[in-house]
């Protein structure tokens, strides 16, 4: 018979006990709860059991309840909540009672000593660009495989030396593209939900059983990506290209199982058996494919504001045997206003982490909001031009300053972006590039010159002579858009608040600027999302769009009375208006990494040069044996060693702005093998631009272009001719002038 006794409330309950089985003396116990619910399994009595194993049931709560659960406490109270919670029927709970204790065997109870499990790491935005989208496309749907670069992502090399092109085509491997040294910015506001699941691998062996399985897992997938996306004519197409995202990336998370799919495939079918183990043990997508079970939710917690999160929960003892592991993935969502979107999802992307890793968590989405980090107070008061679209201001080849609003005599370069040591090392090359479009211009204001006074800020544009001095009166660029800045909506997320900057006009000056901050009151201050920029100016505007000139860039600091602040010991600027001095430098980024340059004068001024002239390819005529034909049908006649070329005009009204044309052409519909051909790989000279006459392209003869090597009997096939010229013009992101191309179709026959 079970011990009973009246509890302080009189008939109304008694006590009972509960035994561990094996429980040694010096063992602790784990924290137990008896919970009786009703039909819908809600808890309509929870009893703790004591350090002496006793606990209360009242009769009349064991006659009316519909399960007795026995297991380990939960954060909600009630053992009801956990998975391995022992439960009865309320009748054969009685029935225990009456016969004797409650006995739990040790395997049982072990599992319900909880403890507390952490997991931690950062979250993270970065945008790219639509030439990366469909360069991510065009490596990762190249079936060729390459050993050397058949490297996880995970150990892809920086491409911080190649961060002067941002050339499309430059990347050699996935690896290296998805590690391309953008600029990513830091996620501060959204939740963070925490899933595991159980892993039990086996290493893969030679000519593993499993490998039929794999390939058909990975032709599945191929099966959902398009074979080709062709880049668009438009240098600067729509970011991101929807089929593109839709292929290779799940609610704004990378599936790098997805993007490798193609070279996996390649590699199993391909490589050696005794190499094949390797390949795939190496890579943890393809390891454990098919040997996890189901993902479960276990925690939730919210992003700090650093952009880290540190989420706990209670959990029990989950021992691993064998083989077997635990995996944790993320999921991270944003709130705005009433609606949640999803960013980041590990899960669905198949992105998975040990126990113990700090993950970054790095979203694409285009949904996803930022946060700024513009440092701490007590860094020192300065101001520098940072970022020009995504490119960082050191790439900018300018003078040194001589005055506020003047610059040195410029050298040949000056002005342009990613300067070459010498002339002939930037022909061909993204070196020596010209601006063009509109320019973002992203300055560091640091939060001291908050303390100092500085209130607003503007910019101006003035032509340069061939000094370095300015010609004739600033003109002040118009406010940039409204900045938007993130701000509590009490219910756990985010309204994106906009904030007009200016203009404004304060102590006779004009077209001034509100300076953001992170700290501080507003208007000035507040969490001001990532990614913004304080000055828009469109080169092609007819104020100051002569490709023959230079343009000196200022930017001027007032405060809030309107005054304009220099930095102590400076001399005075010379401009209209009240003047004053305060404990701040302007500088100059003339390196990557390292200190910035001092710039001793009452304005920060920069050149720019920038050309937003077009291109022009034209396909004057054709050329066989080197006779002219410019008639609307040709069909040309001759022997195997007959040749053909084109004459044409290919040129940038400035040569040092083309990156290079080039000549092919294509038999037919190019559909076999050597059908297509190249009459000029690539060239950066101007080509017959006025007065010149058009150029004469290199040729080819009959019999190469109709391959009778190939096929004796192909002794005559129609043609085209492409022509096409590239230039260097961008706007800090993308190459703003469209490329041109010309064609021209005729047909030769070898008799």
């Amino acid at each position: 018979m079970a011990e009973s006794k009246k509890t302080s409330g009189g008939d109304k309950g008694s006590r009972f006990t509960l035994v561990l089985a094996d429980l040694k003396p010096e063992e602790e116990r784990p924290k137990i709860t008896i919970t009786a619910t009703d039909g819908d399994l809600k808890a309509i009595h929870v009893s703790e059991v004591d350090e002496q194993g006793r606990f209360d049931l009242p009769a009349n709560i064991l006659k009316s309840a519909h399960r007795i659960f026995i297991g380990p406490q939960s954060d909600q109270g009630s053992a009801s909540a956990n998975e391995d919670a022992i439960r009865y029927r309320p009748s054969d709970f009685a029935t225990l009672l009456e016969a004797g204790s409650i006995n739990i065997s040790r395997l049982v109870w072990e599992k319900w000593f909880l403890f507390i499990r952490c997991v931690s790491g950062r979250v993270r935005l970065c945008r790219r660009r639509p030439w990366w989208y469909y360069e991510l496309f065009t490596v990762a749907a190249l079936p060729k495989f390459d050993l050397e670069r058949a490297t996880p992502l995970s150990a892809g090399p920086s491409l911080k030396a190649h961060s002067a092109t941002l050339q499309p085509k430059a990347a050699a491997s996935i690896s290296e593209l998805l590690y391309y040294p953008f600029r990513c910015q830091t996620i501060c506001n959204g939740t963070v939900e925490v899933y595991r699941r159980r892993c039990c691998c086996r290493p893969w062996i030679f000519d593993d059983i499993r490998l039929p399985e794999l390939v058909l897992d990975l032709e599945d997938i191929l099966r959902g990506i398009p074979d080709d996306i062709p880049f668009p004519p438009n240098p600067n197409p729509p970011d991101p290209p929807f089929e593109i995202e839709k292929a290779f990336f799940k609610d704004g998370s990378l599936d790098e199982l997805t993007v490798n799919a193609r070279h996996d495939l390649a590699a199993v079918r391909s490589l050696p058996k005794a190499q094949l183990a390797d390949y795939i043990n190496g890579r943890p997508y393809l390891f454990c494919r098919r040997s996890c079970g189901a993902p479960k939710k276990v925690g939730q917690g919210t992003i700090n504001p650093d952009g880290k999160f540190n989420i706990c929960w209670i959990d029990r003892p989950r021992p691993i045997i064998g083989r077997c592991h635990d995996e944790y993935a993320y999921v991270v969502k944003q709130k705005f206003g009433f609606f949640t979107i999803t960013i980041y999802n590990g899960v669905a992307a198949n992105i998975w982490f040990h126990y113990g890793d700090e993950p970054t968590l790095t979203s694409y989405s285009p949904f996803a909001f930022a946060c700024r980090n513009n440092g701490e107070p007590g860094d020192g008061a300065y101001l520098y031009l940072d970022i020009i679209g995504d490119t960082e201001s050191w790439n900018l080849k300018t003078p040194n300053a001589t005055s506020a609003t003047s610059v040195a005599a410029p050298a040949y370069n000056d002005g342009l972006a990613f300067p070459s040591a010498t002339p002939a090392s930037a022909v061909g090359a993204m070196l020596n590039r010209n601006w063009g479009g509109t320019l973002k211009l992203n300055y560091k204001f640091s939060e001291d010159m908050r303390l100092i006074g500085a209130k607003y800020y503007r910019i101006s544009v003035t032509e340069a002579d061939s000094f370095g001095n300015p010609v004739g009166a600033p003109i002040n660029l118009p406010a940039p858009p409204e900045w938007e800045k993130s701000v509590a909506d009490g219910m756990g997320g985010a309204d994106i608040v906009p904030v007009s900057l200016g203009p404004n006009s304060v102590g006779g000056q004009n077209s001034l600027c509100l300076i953001p901050y992170d700290s501080g009151p507003a208007p000035n201050g507040g969490d001001w999302n990532a990614g913004q920029y304080h000055g828009y100016l469109n080169t092609n505007d007819p104020q100051w769009n002569d490709p023959n000139k230079r343009y000196l860039v200022t930017v001027e600091v007032f405060d809030s009375a309107g005054k304009r602040l220099r930095p102590n010991g400076t001399p005075a600027t010379g401009l209209p208006g009240a003047e004053g001095t305060a404990n701040f430098t302007f500088r100059r980024r003339f390196q990557d990494l390292g200190p910035t340059a001092n710039v001793p004068f009452g304005a920060l001024t920069h050149m720019f040069w920038w050309d937003n002239r077009g291109l022009t390819a034209t396909i004057e005529y054709l050329n066989k044996d080197g006779l002219i034909f410019n008639s609307e049908c040709l069909f040309f006649q001759g022997s195997a060693s007959s040749t053909f070329g084109i004459g044409y005009r290919a040129y940038h009204p400035n040569e040092m702005f083309q990156l290079n044309h080039g000549i092919s052409w294509r038999r037919g519909l190019g559909s076999v093998a050597g059908s297509t051909g190249v009459l000029l790989a690539s060239s950066s000279v101007n080509v017959g631009k006025p007065p010149a006459l058009p150029g004469n392209s290199p040729t080819n003869t009959f019999a190469q272009m109709l391959r009778t090597d190939l096929d004796p009997t192909r002794k005559k096939c129609a043609f085209t001719v492409f022509l096409g010229i590239g230039a260097k013009t961008f706007d800090g992101e993308n190459t703003v002038t469209p490329n041109v191309q010309d064609t021209a179709a005729f047909a030769i026959e070898i008799n």
